[in-house]
């Protein structure tokens, strides 16, 4: 499954890639592409060897990666095999597509667990591979959680159920995993796009860091008053800083979970606008 914004060009090559590597494993795999209401038109898909079909969930808005990787869950989770394993990943072919076999494979082994990609290498400039150590820090600090790790994954069918209770998925897919399932850690390095320049800014790994630490309000809250007691006594600049500092995160964290509070009574089905089954 592929979440998608304009990348039909990295698609098209990617979907080759992929043919390749399911050649490896001598089974054949069918794509669920969740369009986020692209602007490029659907291009038409020519025949692969190891592919059986190619679904196309279109979106009726631009809703961003996390939550139409959400809604093609939901949609999985209503269609599902019970004995088929569902990989997630990026269009761009950032993420490694050479794993994809051993995360099956992993994965086939393990139905309990969901395999992630641990990203060892990164592509973007050293300002950006900063903010995005920070962001992991922390995460770690606020959720007692180390999310190394993106989209990329690999579970059994039977997890559905496990990844979607809370809604979690909404917000991000990382961390809902990190909270919902237990995992095993595949390290694979983090790709150039295939075509154009990473779409990602800081600006929106702050957005997205934001909504990694949602997932887990109430732990993130309770860590909160346990740091603020420890510095409370210290009468200094720093303290003030810090305190400061957290009660900012905390508004912001809150108000992203409250936003997707409100989610909880739609129907994910309305969303979608169209099913192109080729």
């Amino acid at each position: 499954m592929l979440p998608l914004y304009n990348d039909w060009e990295s698609f098209l090559l990617l979907i080759e890639k992929i043919s390749m590597e399911m050649s490896y494993l001598k089974k054949n795999a069918e794509i669920l592409v969740v369009n986020d209401l692209s602007t490029v038109k659907t291009p038409q898909f020519k025949k692969y060897d190891n592919i059986n079909k190619i679904k196309i969930l279109n979106l009726k808005e631009n809703l961003g990666s996390q939550k139409a990787i959400s809604i093609g869950l939901n949609y999985l989770n209503q269609n599902k095999d019970e004995n088929s394993i569902i990989t997630i990943l990026d269009s761009d072919g950032e993420d490694d597509v050479s794993k994809i076999p051993n995360m099956i494979e992993c994965a086939k082994k393990n139905e309990g667990k969901v395999v992630v990609s641990s990203r060892t290498k990164r592509q973007e400039n050293f300002l950006f591979k900063l903010a995005y150590f920070s962001h992991k820090i922390l995460t770690l600090l606020f959720t007692l959680k180390w999310i190394s790790y993106g989209n990329f994954s690999s579970f059994s069918s039977k997890q559905l159920k496990n990844i979607l209770k809370n809604d979690s998925s909404w917000l991000a897919i990382s961390s809902c995993i990190a909270k919902n399932c237990e995992i095993i850690k595949i390290n694979a390095e983090r790709k150039k796009r295939l075509i154009g320049i990473s779409k990602l800014s800081i600006i929106g790994l702050a957005s997205h860091s934001l909504r990694v630490n949602a997932v887990f309000l109430k732990r993130v809250i309770v860590l909160s008053i346990f740091y603020t007691v420890l510095i409370i006594n210290l009468n200094s600049f720093i303290a003030i800083y810090f305190l400061i500092l957290v009660i900012v995160f905390n508004f912001l964290v809150i108000v992203i979970f409250m936003k997707n509070y409100q989610n909880k009574f739609f129907n994910y089905n309305n969303l979608i606008d169209t099913i192109i089954d080729d």
